[in-house]
């Protein structure tokens, strides 16, 4: 065999080498690409709520005018307005679930309920558990002081130096205390308690001299009752949030968009002026 017919097999030998190659890469490329689909598809979220026609939203109905029962045991307020609001927007029924506040993002996970509604922060939702998505803000609440309807050593957020605080734990309320701190207003004690309403009867009773709350909360317990006023100077404002499970985007988006058509359609102006209208 001559030198040149033998140059030509390795050359022959090298291109078909090169050709099996080229489609090794060109299998491997698709089935890299058919998994990263079928990863992008996996998120069924929104797709479940859309199959049973339902968005079960976890709320805990013990803080007006947001959430609580009316005289027939009906949870009624601003939030369960609003998540059917959502619900109308979205084209699926809103079914309201009473969870306790400590048990909201725990029955998330577990799938008790869809989404939370329950003038929740995305600092109280993470403090429970990292693992959550959160919407865009719809409304901004603010933390102010609440005093005995007596109470003249008490005119803004400064006088409550060496004061007595109370304030329901492991919520915004009490993030807002602790950041008196920062403000260079050393408290003499914050009292910690499980629901606001056993702060404010403690604040009636002159066990703490100052209650910090939300607005809307506080000016609906201050109308109802001549003990309590409220101090015009908050004390810290934060966003309040639509709490989803973690990786439930598709589910995040849809309620985002919802979020948006509820401000633009005019519903949210609506529910704000029935529930909110005190502010």
């Amino acid at each position: 065999m001559t030198e040149g017919g033998v140059n030509m097999k390795k050359i022959l030998s090298i291109l078909l080498a090169l050709l099996m190659l080229s489609s090794l890469v060109a299998c491997s490329s698709q089935s890299t690409n058919e998994k990263n689909t079928e990863n992008t598809n996996n998120d069924t979220s929104w797709t479940k709520v859309q199959d049973k026609g339902e968005l079960v939203v976890g709320n805990c109905p013990e803080y007006p005018p947001f959430s609580s029962r009316n005289p027939n045991g009906e949870i009624e307020g601003f939030d369960s307005d609003y998540a059917k609001a959502l619900g109308d927007a979205l084209g699926v029924k809103v079914t309201i679930k009473d969870t306790a506040w400590e048990g909201l993002v725990a029955g998330l996970q577990k799938g008790d309920h869809d989404i939370i509604i329950s003038c929740m922060s995305p600092e109280e939702a993470i403090a429970a558990s990292e693992n959550v998505n959160m919407s865009i803000p719809y409304y901004e609440l603010s933390e102010i002081i609440v005093v005995r309807s007596d109470e003249e050593s008490i005119k803004s957020k400064e006088d409550l130096t060496d004061k007595i605080i109370g304030v329901q734990a492991n919520t915004t309320s009490e993030v807002a205390v602790d950041s008196l701190k920062d403000m260079d207003i050393i408290v003499k004690d914050i009292t910690k308690y499980n629901r606001n309403q056993e702060a404010l009867i403690d604040l009636i009773n002159g066990r703490v001299d100052a209650v910090v709350v939300g607005y809307a909360y506080a000016a609906t317990k201050a109308k109802d009752n001549t003990e309590l006023k409220i101090i015009n100077d908050p004390v810290r404002s934060v966003d309040i949030v639509v709490v989803i499970n973690k990786g439930a985007d598709d589910l995040t988006d849809k309620i985002n968009e919802a979020i948006n058509t509820v401000k633009q359609n005019g519903a949210y102006d609506t529910i704000h002026k029935k529930w909110l209208g005190l502010e």
